[in-house]
């Protein structure tokens, strides 16, 4: 049993990030499935990655300076994989004008346009600058469960049951046999993860501001998916990913400012 999870946490490494996996000779249908459900703890270790950088580097470089590393890091350990996604979904939702097949057939083309560029520089932009509060505040945990929340997203969202579901509506993808194969108890691991990442962080306020302004965010992004696509793809999937983390960040930061006023 522990090595048929060991592969799985195995696939969703391979599928996530570029970190260093044993090579696997076959990968079923069932071990993607399970990859999906061990996609938060893939985060956890992208966080882990990124803190324990900071600790090692905090005192030898600017909060500047080492914003644009774990920056750099950051989307290196994940090969753009979710940026990718937010490129692509830039892409179609401002030229599909509305159209569901437009926006798929946009968002399904490899190349990149104006919409996607401007998109993905604005996003780093705001996260580097969020980093760099983190870092001048040290305060790690935000960092840490940053990564962890994003990777969240995908089973929430295609994993069938409530809030925030959402049908795949590509009949082919990469996702799919994620999806068709993963366990329905992923649904409850990542609720239980997300409310573990609030006891981290050990605040009342905090935690409720971070979790608050994720929860807020999943809604609005599952009402553009579903207005939009009637559904979520992959691409929309991995750009919510990009975006949550995100705004673990800014909440992060704008806690740890209000936390000796609140």
């Amino acid at each position: 049993m522990m090595s048929i999870w060991l592969k799985a946490f195995a696939t969703a490494c391979i599928f996530l990030t570029r970190l260093p996996m044993p090579t696997l000779k076959t990968i079923a249908a069932e071990d993607e499935g399970r990859a999906l459900l061990c996609f938060p703890f893939v985060g956890a270790v992208i966080g882990l990655l990124l803190c324990a950088l900071a600790i090692v580097s905090v005192e030898l470089f600017s909060p500047l300076l080492l914003a644009a590393i774990l920056l750099a890091v950051w989307a290196a350990v994940t090969g753009g994989l979710h940026l990718d996604g937010l490129a692509d979904s830039a892409d179609g939702w401002l030229g599909g004008l509305g159209d569901i097949d437009r926006t798929l057939e946009i968002m399904h083309d490899s190349r990149c346009g104006s919409g996607a560029l401007s998109t993905v520089v604005c996003l780093l932009i705001v996260k580097f600058a969020a980093l760099t509060t983190i870092i001048s505040q040290q305060y790690w945990t935000i960092l840490f469960i940053a990564p962890i929340l994003g990777r969240c997203v995908g089973p929430l969202l295609f994993v069938p049951g409530k809030f925030p579901y959402l049908p795949y509506v590509q009949p082919s993808g990469i996702a799919k046999h994620f999806i068709d194969h993963c366990p329905s108890v992923a649904r409850t691991i990542c609720w239980l993860t997300v409310a573990l990442c609030g006891l981290l962080l050990a605040n009342t306020q905090i935690a409720a501001i971070v979790l608050g302004s994720c929860l807020v965010m999943l809604y609005l992004l599952r009402r553009m998916m579903l207005k939009r696509l009637q559904g979520a793809t992959g691409d929309t999937a991995g750009a919510s990913t990009e975006i949550i983390e995100t705004v673990v960040l800014i909440a992060g930061g704008v806690a740890i400012k209000m936390a000796p006023i609140i």
